[in-house]
């Protein structure tokens, strides 16, 4: 059903320059995103990554029932999901790692897996940290959908024949052994970057294709 309601959206994408530049130069990825946008994340990401530039790409999600149905829709998009154990332990982190030297790039939810809404957690700047990936802010602007406003990430899915679009940020250079301090510098980082886009998604997706 979801690759069908895919097939309808009017699709563009935007601020892929910088990344496939930086491609070039053998740099790897960690895309993320706001948890709510998952659907049409995982959906563009097959287009943008796998169809057109032939790179493989995995999804991190938590080890749980919510982590299961992730896994199911990731499935159907033909992405890679990895069922993570909540907690942030070293064992988690090495399952990632591993996930992540099989493929080109990662695609993680910074406020996941049980929020608060749209605050970024230190995970994904950790781990990009640790194995010299670049992260990657992506977010997703759609004309029509729902909002499942019980939830608490408030979950979009674009409505048929709507105008959907996904837009890159720049890669973020992540250093190596980096501090506490220096981590939440880089969360806010994202953070910011992150409502930026949607803004920046919204202003340029909205006008007719």
């Amino acid at each position: 059903m979801l690759k069908l309601l895919c097939l309808t959206w009017r699709k563009r994408y935007d601020g892929f320059a910088s990344i496939d530049a930086s491609r070039k130069q053998g740099h790897k990825f960690l895309l993320c995103f706001w948890h709510g946008k998952y659907i049409p994340i995982m959906a563009l990401c097959r287009w943008a990554w796998i169809e057109q530039r032939s790179e493989s790409a995995c999804v991190f999600t938590s080890l749980s029932a919510r982590g299961a149905v992730i896994s199911e829709i990731c499935r159907h998009f033909g992405l890679d999901c990895i069922l993570i154990p909540d907690g942030g332990s070293k064992y988690s982190y090495q399952l990632m790692r591993e996930a992540l030297a099989r493929h080109d790039a990662g695609v993680i939810a910074v406020d996941g897996p049980l929020g608060p809404y749209r605050q970024v957690k230190q995970g994904a700047v950790r781990l990009a940290s640790e194995l010299g990936f670049y992260l990657v802010p992506a977010s997703v602007y759609t004309e029509k959908k729902w909002v499942v406003t019980s939830r608490w990430d408030r979950m979009e899915v674009p409505k048929p024949l709507s105008r959907t679009g996904l837009m890159m940020g720049e890669p973020v250079p992540v250093g190596s052994g980096l501090s506490r301090e220096e981590i939440g510098v880089l969360m806010r980082r994202v953070e910011a970057s992150l409502e930026s886009l949607e803004q920046q998604a919204e202003g340029l997706f909205r006008n007719p294709l």
